[in-house]
């Protein structure tokens, strides 16, 4: 058995109208106790939750006691008795215990204990019974049948030395006393026979009748019946007080959560009305949205086909530049071949240029020998001279070409630098022209790909306007509902209330039935 150590003298109590209770499973594990148990134990609840509930047994009490109890219990019955207990630090508290069995579909699933003060004189009388017990000097009560059966023979014996001085008339006064005490013994057991069927289940153990009684054993038994019975309506009236209370409790909560619901509900339901103005906000909303990126539908439309034309005039000027780049290229050669052979004229030019010199030269040598000759040369002078005035004639046409063919020259290398830079300019342009159509391929594919994005973010618009009708039409919905649910909780407020009234009357009968 376990002995919780150590102990000291001191003597804890508690108020008359405080009920120490505790509920454990079929082993004795607690798995419930109430704030009395708690306080007057000394341990906390974590402490006592999950414990054997011999956490409290004091070595004083006799293992005979909590056998007695574990027999009662596992026959399904209740028992009844005075226990000392012990505190966390030791002390020690006594109670009047009722402990009954929990059961659930016909099987017992667990204990409850429900514990009161004690009457000090019963107090005082079970802690001289265990104290005997433990001593294994316990004192047996006589039972009531053998004391009659004493009485009458003892009665007898003297009776029959008395015989012989008696007279017949006191003969029969005693035959008269005999027959009124038996009388009396024959209707005090039919008595107790009618009050045991009356309380067919009483609890009359011994060992509680010696705890609670000094009287006999058949009169201590119809005393701890009726005092089990009063206890056993003391425990379900506490069981109902503590109900009524839990009932109580939770229809006050209830009744304020009810209330904040209440509260929350109004509130929703105002913020829904607020969505469902917002939602249908947002509808209009996104009807125009809609129309909006219909029309940038059809302008990316409009935009792609302009970019289209524009690609296409693109690679048509395209083509024409470079067509010029090529004429330009063709008469830049031109030119070039023109400078080319102007400038052979111009060395051909002065070819000529110096033959007429030389011959200019051989003229003037020519008349110089003529004169010399005299008459004879003559006519070679005439000739000399007319050679000499066409040498000028040449010289000075072969100046004029060359003067022209300077010109032309420096005309034609001007052509050819115009030439390439018109070439020049020509790629320059063609580069651009290719530029502006890739940049035109490239904007237009960017106006396809916004043109189908538009169609598709018209239809998503659209898709999502039926979801907004739809989400407008459920927020409708959630309004009215809300509305019930006010309506609702308004009349489970009602209900909790009148639930509380209940159970606060049903506590107030309770309390005064106890009284």
């Amino acid at each position: 058995m376990r002995k919780n150590l150590p102990v000291t003298s001191i003597r804890r109590t508690f108020a008359a109208e405080q009920r120490l209770i505790s509920v454990t499973d079929t082993r004795g594990i607690i798995t419930d106790c109430n704030d009395a148990f708690v306080a007057v134990s000394g341990f906390s609840r974590e402490e006592l939750i999950g414990q054997p509930h011999n956490i409290v047994r004091h070595p004083d009490m006799p293992p005979a006691a909590y056998e007695t109890m574990w027999r009662y219990l596992k026959q399904g019955q209740n028992w009844m008795g005075l226990v000392k207990n012990r505190c966390k630090n030791g002390d020690y508290y006594w109670v009047d215990a009722y402990v009954m069995p929990i059961s659930e579909k016909g099987k017992v699933i667990g204990y409850e204990s429900v514990r009161c003060v004690p009457n000090e004189q019963d107090v005082a009388r079970a802690e001289k019974l265990y104290q005997q017990i433990n001593a294994g000097k316990a004192s047996r009560k006589m039972p009531q049948p053998t004391v009659l059966i004493a009485s009458v023979t003892l009665l007898l014996l003297l009776l029959s030395l008395m015989m012989a001085s008696l007279a017949v008339t006191q003969w029969v006064l005693i035959a008269g006393l005999l027959a009124l005490v038996a009388y009396y013994q024959l209707r005090r057991r039919k008595l107790f026979a009618d009050l045991e069927l009356l309380m067919p289940g009483a609890f009359q153990d011994p060992l509680a009748v010696a705890s609670y009684t000094d009287d006999s054993l058949s009169n201590g038994r119809l005393k701890v019946s009726v005092l089990s019975e009063r206890a056993h309506l003391r425990a379900m009236l506490t069981r109902i007080e503590n109900a009524a209370g839990s009932v109580a409790r939770d229809s006050e909560r209830g009744l304020q959560l009810t209330r904040e619901a209440n509260n929350e509900i109004d509130r929703q339901q105002a913020e829904t009305m607020q969505v469902a103005t917002a939602m249908n906000q947002m509808t209009t909303t996104i009807a125009e949205v809609a129309h909006h990126v219909t029309d940038t539908a059809a302008q990316a439309d409009k935009a792609n086909q302009l970019s289209a034309r524009g690609n296409e005039i693109a690679g048509i000027t395209r083509h024409s530049i470079e067509k010029l780049r090529d004429t330009v290229s063709s008469i830049g050669q031109s030119v070039t071949e023109v400078a080319e052979q102007t400038e052979r004229i111009a060395k051909a030019a002065q070819f000529i240029e110096q033959i007429a010199d030389q011959t200019n030269l051989l003229a003037l040598n020519a008349a110089i020998e003529a004169a010399r000759a005299g008459e004879q040369g003559r006519g070679f002078a005439v000739v000399a001279e007319e050679v000499r005035n066409l040498a000028l004639r040449t010289q000075q046409s072969t100046k004029e070409i060359y003067s022209i063919v300077s010109e032309l020259t420096a005309r034609a290398n001007n052509a050819v630098q115009v030439a390439r830079l018109g070439a020049q300019d020509a790629e320059n342009g063609l580069q651009k022209v290719v530029e502006s159509g890739e940049m035109l391929t490239g904007i237009n594919g960017a106006v396809t790909e916004i043109a189908h994005m538009s169609t598709q973010m018209a239809a998503a618009v659209e898709q999502q306007a039926h979801v907004a009708d739809d989400i407008n039409r459920q927020v409708v919905s959630i309004s009215t509902l809300a509305g019930h649910s006010t309506s609702a909780a308004n009349e489970a407020s009602h209900t909790l209330e009148q639930l509380k009234s209940v159970s606060d009357d049903l506590a107030d009968l309770v309390h005064r039935f106890k009284r």
